[in-house]
């Protein structure tokens, strides 16, 4: 039997990844986390090729939290340190931490779920049996992440169209763009006298509900709360997202 030991990676923040306030994209920082898990995963034949190849298996992200006391910098040298962190039901969590040398900048939890790409079923975590690899259960009950409590009395906020450019190999929207859409429909992203204003994210969880594809009007609906904001995507009434942000104050 392996265990799945912790995984560490590197990378540089370029100018072509962050937004005009010199901070890295939350699209960025979900395919950053996306990329190293993948590595991790490589190690022990875990990978996204390898499981479809071999067992018709593959990941699929279900809902991601992160806590962010600030946003890595353009030029800045991140450090990107990744774990399991076990089970809850059919969900796989798994946790990242991003740093700047000693300076912890996000903590950031990801929930996952296997599915059988023939059946395109929920698979149960045994099917992974084979691999005789260990996960220690680390995962503390405050850690899960949850169901979001919407609103009733939500506001349209936009639509946003599904471009080519947008999706994966799949012929879905990449989970990492939602984060364009949320910081493009961002209540407090705004201009006022030529200068763009906003106010500091420091918790997010986004909860993905159904892909969206080529040419799917989403409608974008959201409220602001005292703290922060719920925003909602929705194609011909289905739910395709769901998030809640809080601001720094």
């Amino acid at each position: 039997m392996r265990i799945m030991t912790d995984y560490t990676a590197t990378r540089k923040i370029a100018s072509y990844e962050v937004n005009l306030f010199g901070e890295l994209r939350l699209s960025t920082v979900l395919r950053i986390c996306q990329e190293v898990a993948e590595e991790h995963l490589t190690m022990y034949q875990m990978d996204h090729v390898t499981l479809m190849k071999t067992q018709n298996l593959a990941f699929l992200i279900l809902r991601v939290g992160m806590n962010i006391n600030r946003l890595p910098k353009d030029g800045e040298t991140i450090t990107v340190l990744t774990r399991p962190e076990g089970n809850s039901g059919a969900q796989f969590y798994r946790s990242y931490k991003i740093c700047v040398g000693q300076e912890e900048l996000m903590d950031i939890m990801y929930s996952n779920i296997l599915v059988d790409s023939t059946t395109h079923k929920i698979a149960h975590p045994s099917r992974l049996d084979y691999l005789k690899i260990d996960i220690k259960q680390t995962l503390s009950p405050k850690q899960k992440l949850n169901k979001l409590k919407i609103p009733e009395d939500m506001e349209s906020w936009g639509i946003r169209q599904i471009r080519f450019s947008d999706l994966d190999f799949n012929g879905h929207m990449s989970n990492s763009i939602y984060g364009n859409i949320i910081e493009d429909y961002l209540p407090y992203n705004y201009t006022n006298n030529s200068n763009i204003c906003r106010k500091e994210l420091y918790k997010l969880q986004i909860n993905y509900v159904k892909e969206s594809k080529l040419k799917d009007d989403m409608l974008i609906c959201g409220k602001e709360l005292e703290q922060g904001f719920i925003m909602i995507g929705s194609v011909e009434g289905c739910r395709t997202f769901e998030c809640q942000g809080q601001f720094r104050f």
